[in-house]
């Protein structure tokens, strides 16, 4: 009996292992900085036809639905450390598939993304024994630094997801305040409408505002379609002043500027953020040092800025008709919020990665794994029982 038991661990176990075959990618160290990033989550994004299912020409067997807007993912894909798909990294996330052409935006958290060296992810798919998704809980695909991280892709509702495990979710003025759009930096965001002295601007407020902090690191990408006066993008504080906020100032336009109504120090962006294409602002607070950056490339820092604390409340402008201040006018996706100060080498790789996912890694050909046949012949030991 103990031999029979034992035949059927190793058929199961050699089941769960059956994968078609994979893709390999390979980072390219040039596009991370000049430092290594530990860990790091890594935006996979493209068409793979691989990745459809098989009704489709593709290796994916089963789709299951999976992420905070309970989209229809593979979930006999699963990112692994090795080729033979037996070491699966620790958690992914994917936000957006289509199981007709492959299409597929997946975060992807590896341990390192090193400046020197190629970091191998197999992207291993083709296995019927694999029917649950297999990427973790939510939160899984970013390290715990993360306490917000909005893809702005929700096509309805007033509710913007966060993929953290904080869940800080942001609730929208409206359904269409701001209003989905699916030209997004990847995929779907959300268009914020700013006006000038005026109730019609535009917010999305967090479900809590984020805890006091003098150490942190804001980041998302715009796309402003004009710029008003000082339009808020990321708001700590639009009542009683100071008036808190990370945006845009009109003049010169698409200026980058960090307001706050108390402290006239701003670190000045290398640039100008341009109407009508899409641009990445990152600000990082270190204590009493406040740096910019735009588009991955460093400003100046200004100092000044003390140990007093900051609390974010949300996005836009929330707080009616003011002759000054109103929300940012235009795309905005790709909103993140961490609690530590980022490095200018994850800036950099951030960038590069989500600007052109296509040139931050390379992708192999499709390599079938081969199965070794499964032997039928019963060992001296077995016993046959009737």
């Amino acid at each position: 009996m103990r031999s029979l038991l034992a035949l059927a661990f190793l058929c199961c176990q050699t089941a769960f292992g059956d994968y078609a075959g994979y893709l390999e990618f390979q980072t390219v160290p040039s596009q991370a900085g000049t430092a290594a990033t530990s860990p790091y989550s890594l935006l996979i994004s493209g068409i793979f036809p691989q990745f459809a299912t098989v009704a489709h020409g593709g290796q994916v067997v089963n789709t299951v639905t999976c992420g905070v807007n309970s989209i229809v993912c593979p979930a006999d894909l699963t990112f692994s450390k090795d080729s033979g798909c037996t070491a699966p990294y620790a958690g992914w996330e994917i936000t957006g598939y289509s199981p007709t052409t492959g299409q597929l935006t997946a975060s992807v958290v590896i341990p390192i993304l090193s400046n020197t060296r190629s970091e191998k992810i197999y992207a291993c798919v083709g296995n019927a024994a694999v029917t649950t998704f297999q990427g973790g809980a939510r939160g899984a695909a970013y390290d715990n630094n993360y306490l917000l991280a909005l893809h702005m892709d929700e096509t309805s509702g007033t509710t913007l997801h966060d993929s953290t495990a904080n869940a800080n979710d942001a609730l929208k003025k409206a359904a269409t305040s701001p209003n989905p759009t699916t030209a997004g930096k990847l995929g779907g965001a959300q268009t914020f409408l700013g006006t000038a002295n005026s109730i019609n601007n535009d917010y999305a407020l967090f479900s809590s505002p984020t805890a006091p902090a003098n150490t942190y690191t804001i980041e998302y990408w715009t796309n402003a379609s004009s710029y008003i006066d000082q339009d808020s993008v990321f708001l700590e504080n639009s009542g009683t002043p100071p008036i808190i906020y990370a945006g845009f100032y009109w003049y010169l336009p698409g200026t980058v500027i960090f307001k706050n109504s108390f402290n006239p120090n701003s670190p000045i962006a290398p640039g100008h953020a341009s109407a009508g294409i899409f641009h990445n602002v990152v600000f990082v607070r270190n204590g009493d040092n406040l740096s910019v950056f735009l588009d991955g490339v460093a400003g100046t820092s200004a100092s000044g800025w003390g140990t007093g604390l900051e609390q974010w409340i949300g996005l836009g402008w929330d707080a009616g008709a003011n002759s000054v201040f109103n929300s940012f006018n235009g795309v905005l996706d790709e909103v993140f919020y961490s609690n530590i100060a980022r490095t200018p080498d994850y800036v950099t790789a951030r960038y590069n990665n989500l600007n052109n996912p296509s040139t931050f890694y390379t992708v192999s050909a499709f390599t079938p794994l081969v199965q070794a046949p499964r032997s039928t012949t019963q060992a001296n030991s077995q016993v046959n029982i009737f």
